[in-house]
């Protein structure tokens, strides 16, 4: 119980801004968890006044009442209820649903590496469903079934407390013994969500790399993978289901022990006079009524597990920490003069080894780097600091003299274009993706960035031009399309520092050579920062950083690398030779 208080606590917000809606969906339930216990009432009083010649135009009409009337007021009472209650249950559901993907962007990539997509999903989904019923059918069932065994035990004991001990004496022990079974259970209901969150990453995995899947020929192997993951989660839904089915009938059978005494004990007392008829029937009708408010209460337990399972997995999400943030008052920068390394070293919060080591080097506004290396030197890892995915581990990026963390980190970022190896595209049309890099940009940027990006020339293979819908992940594109579309999106911000992370290694070299060609005239007193494996990128930028194993080995221009023997001039030669016997 105290998680849940824990997760009230957590959601006092919404109760809080909220209390005039819960307090007249209280009084509400109030009522008809009370009144329907007047009907049976009014029916008892009836058949007595049958069995006794006692009725006439008054009864008759008390008894209209009571019988009929009252249910139908309950039944509308009943729709205000619902309809408030699940309107609140939807507004909280969308505002932590709202709150749990700002929280996402503002988690820096430390988490992603943490947990799976598919867990994340399951957080979201599974998980927010039981936290969102907690402010809704919890207290809903908790109200409802607690007033209704009062009010139809305490009509009970009026009719014979006798009576009324000996028919329920038996319902509490079965409902503890059920509990304590479910308690027992509880671990397993948290591994039941982990189960879950592994099948969605497992459906997800295979829906993105379908294409994959059929170019190695390997659908079945990818289906037996997916199928596992979905019978591991049916299963385990199952095991649940195959516990419920054996313990709740065991309550069942209590119940039907507790109607034959009622109607045993009973008979009797209406043969010796000690109740009438009509308390008889009444008394039964209540014991009806209990059946389903106590099989209510004892599934509460097995909610409260639910749920607090589900919250403790929401809110870890919810409670994670960014360690990229800003200080208090960061300073704003639209422009820079220049940014310099110093002695930074780096290594991923999950590893225990430096990715970067010792960096020094610094680069001014307009200039055009190159960065290449072998494949894992550090290339990706160096130039994303300049995007504050990640604290450097050791020295410090300055940016004209001031630490890069006493900057905004938006103005950071908005300073930078980037354009990643791996070219995510959305599912809406060519012009839409490109309008992500910047969403007030007019039909004249987004041409611009189309020429430049060499993309225009694609559109007429388009079935409806920049309007075209993309597939999902960029799947309708080939992946030189899918590059220089990204390629545009960045372009379009016009950013003081276009960051092309092997950005080319898809297109042909005629492509390639236009859209340097392009940059170059297009980009004047603005900084480009190119990797690439490929020299014919990086000929003609003003200083070239050679990575090797972390570490800078060496920096200069194309020429000045070539004047001596280092890993620069070595690949260059095996690219020319590679690219003369193409030629020939």
């Amino acid at each position: 119980m105290k998680e849940i208080f824990q997760t009230f606590k957590r959601l006092k917000w919404f109760f809080k801004k909220n209390i005039l809606s819960y307090l007249c969906c209280a009084l509400a339930l109030l009522f008809v968890s009370v009144m329907p216990v007047i009907p049976t009432k009014v029916l008892g009083i009836a058949i007595d006044d049958i069995v006794m010649g006692n009725v006439n135009s008054t009864r008759i009409f008390f008894y209209v009442i009571g019988i009929f009337i009252i249910p139908i007021f309950i039944y509308f009472v009943n729709i205000y209820y619902h309809y408030t209650m699940n309107k609140l249950g939807q507004n909280l559901s969308f505002l932590l649903r709202e709150k749990y993907l700002a929280h996402l962007f503002e988690l820096d990539s430390s988490v992603y590496e943490k947990y799976t997509k598919g867990d994340l999903i399951a957080r979201i989904t599974n998980d927010l469903t039981a936290v969102s019923g907690l402010a809704t059918s919890f207290l809903q069932n908790v109200i409802f079934y607690a007033v209704t065994i009062v009010a139809a035990i305490s009509v009970m004991l009026s009719i014979n407390p006798v009576l009324c001990i000996c028919a329920v004496a038996f319902m509490p022990f079965a409902i503890f013994l059920l509990n304590n079974a479910r308690k027992k259970k509880r671990e397993y209901y948290k591994k039941h969500h982990e189960i879950y969150g592994e099948m969605t990453e497992s459906v997800l995995e295979s829906i993105e790399s379908v294409k994959t899947v059929r170019a190695y020929g390997m659908e079945e192997e990818d289906y037996c993978k997916t199928k596992k993951a979905i019978d591991n989660d049916t299963n385990s839904w199952w095991y649940i289901q195959m516990f419920e089915s054996l313990f709740v009938p065991m309550f069942e059978l209590v119940y039907a022990v507790s109607y034959f005494i009622a109607i045993g004990l009973g008979s009797y007392m209406v043969i010796k006079s000690i109740i009438s008829p009509g308390d008889l029937v009444s008394f039964l009708l209540y014991v009806g009524m209990l059946y389903g408010p106590l099989i209510g209460l004892s599934n509460v337990l097995n909610t409260i597990s639910s749920i607090n399972i589900a919250s403790v997995r929401f809110f870890e999400i919810m409670d994670q920490k960014t360690s990229v943030e800003d200080i208090e008052n960061p300073k704003h920068i639209l422009k820079f003069n220049q940014i310099e390394f110093k002695n930074v070293s780096f290594k991923y919060p999950f590893d225990n080894f430096h990715v970067l080591k010792k960096i020094n080097f610094s680069i001014k506004s307009g200039e055009t780097i190159g960065i290449v290396g072998p494949t894992g030197s550090g290339k990706s890892t160096l130039i994303r600091q300049l995007l504050r995915e990640f604290n450097v581990t050791e020295g410090e990026i300055l940016i004209d003299n001031e630490s890069i963390e006493k900057y905004s980190i938006d103005d950071i970022r908005k300073l930078v274009g980037y354009v990643p190896q791996e070219h995510i595209l959305f599912r809406r049309s060519v012009d839409d993706n490109i309008l992500i890099g910047n969403p007030q940009a007019t039909h004249e940027q987004i041409d611009s960035a189309m020429v430049v990006a060499d993309f225009k020339k694609d559109l007429k293979e388009l079935s409806a031009g920049e309007h075209t819908l993309v597939s999902e992940l960029g799947g309708s594109l080939s992946g030189g399309q899918r590059q220089r579309l990204s390629i545009a999106r960045a372009l379009v911000k016009d950013p003081e520092i276009l960051i092309l992370d092997d950005s080319l290694s898809a297109v042909d070299a005629l492509t390639e050579t236009n859209i340097i060609k392009q940059l170059k005239e297009t980009r004047v007193g603005k900084t480009n920062i190119i990797v690439a494996h490929c020299f014919s990128s990086i000929a003609l930028a003003d200083k070239i950083i050679v990575l090797q194993d972390g570490q800078i080995t060496d920096i200069g221009t194309h020429k000045e690398l070539l004047k001596y023997d280092n890993w620069y001039k070595m690949q260059y030669l095996i690219q020319i030779k590679g690219d003369n016997h193409e030629e020939l």
